[in-house]
């Protein structure tokens, strides 16, 4: 999945079917993989495009 898919989905998910946009949250196994585990809040401003960018940056910041 792209970072462009995910933003869909990740938009969709918070819009249309968790009742509070503070429960929706993300890490990739890559950044687990990477000795992440906490997870990420996905904001409630952001769009589709802004939520694919936040994915991108999160993946390259653990692209290593």
């Amino acid at each position: 999945m792209t970072a462009d898919e995910a933003g869909v989905f990740a938009v969709w998910l918070r819009d249309s079917f968790v009742p509070a946009p503070g429960l929706v949250r993300f890490v990739s196994s890559l950044a687990m993989a990477n000795g992440e585990e906490t997870p990420l809040p996905l904001p409630s401003e952001r769009g589709r495009e802004g939520i694919s960018d936040l994915l991108r940056r999160h993946l390259h910041a653990f692209d290593r």
